[in-house]
């Protein structure tokens, strides 16, 4: 009889995300395949978890799986975990995946954190659909043609990036899509999370955010850009100035905070406030 493969979804940051579930799992199967053992040996660490370790790599995958797919054959219970969130999005383990289907072993999803989504969650957009593109190519020319085909998506974008690329990522899509908002969180779910909202970041603090930290990346709709019928520009304005002078809200959560406050995406409440900024200006110098 033949084991399962439990396909399990770890903390992308913070360690209490770990579902019960998954847990369990880790606690019970026989083997662990993780992408990087000694990412995943701290995560078994603070749960008080033993059990053997296998690396499965992208450059490893198709040697390994075969050798896991042995072990699930001789009634081996085996757990497929990334670094961080759900495996085989973005990450190695599609081809066990699909060599322990094609042998008829079963294989079990235990889900649970996912960048991708918890970005999607936060970032305020009324789509009810988005396309999610990976990590873009590393090379520049064939990452500005990357950019450049999305030009003609009506959707939400979301994609991966590393620290060491994401500058010049950014500056390539706010060079190609410049009628997008581009929405960066970075660090979801840890003690230094934050969002940037390009393009209306230029220096400081703020330029800090960049090249720290694991980065996902949503390029708004165009027509998310747009501040939407009815919204009070001067009041959104006042809000922002509010909650940055209060010091009760950390910086990269004001937007979402004002977002909520006038029932608005966050991107329509940032524009609403560049606007109500500038018609502020204009009211006191044409005051008496």
């Amino acid at each position: 009889m033949a084991g399962t493969l439990f396909v399990v979804a770890t903390p992308i940051g913070n360690l209490e995300d770990l579902t019960f579930r998954a847990l369990r799992t880790l606690k019970e199967v026989d083997l662990i395949a993780a992408e990087d053992t000694r990412h995943t040996l701290k995560l078994l660490t603070h749960y008080g978890i033993s059990k053997p370790l296998v690396s499965l790599r992208e450059h490893n995958e198709a040697r390994e799986g075969a050798k896991l797919v042995g072990r699930l054959k001789s009634n081996q219970n085996i757990a497929l975990v990334s670094d961080a969130g759900t495996p085989a999005i973005a990450d190695p383990g599609a081809r066990l995946v699909r060599a322990a289907r094609s042998e008829g072993i079963r294989v079990v999803p235990i889900p649970g954190p996912s960048a991708v989504t918890a970005a999607i969650s936060i970032a305020g957009l009324d789509s009810t659909e988005f396309t999610f593109k990976g990590f873009p190519p590393p090379a520049r020319i064939a990452r500005r043609q990357w950019l450049e085909d999305l030009k003609g998506s009506e959707l939400p974008v979301v994609f991966l990036e590393a620290p060491h690329r994401i500058i010049e990522t950014i500056s390539d899509a706010e060079s190609i899509l410049v009628k997008r908002q581009i929405m960066i969180f970075r660090e979801l779910t840890k003690i230094n999370e934050a969002l940037v909202v390009r393009p209306n970041i230029a220096t400081g603090d703020d330029a800090e955010l960049i090249e720290k930290g694991e980065f996902t990346v949503v390029i708004c709709p165009a027509d998310e850009t747009k501040p939407e019928q009815g919204v009070d520009q001067l009041a959104a304005n006042r809000l922002f100035n509010l909650l940055e002078g209060s010091g009760l809200v950390p910086h990269a959560n004001i937007a979402s905070s004002v977002a909520a406050a006038l029932e608005i995406s966050v991107t329509a409440a940032i524009k609403a406030a560049k606007k109500g900024k500038i018609l502020a200006k204009r009211q006191s110098e044409s005051a008496p």
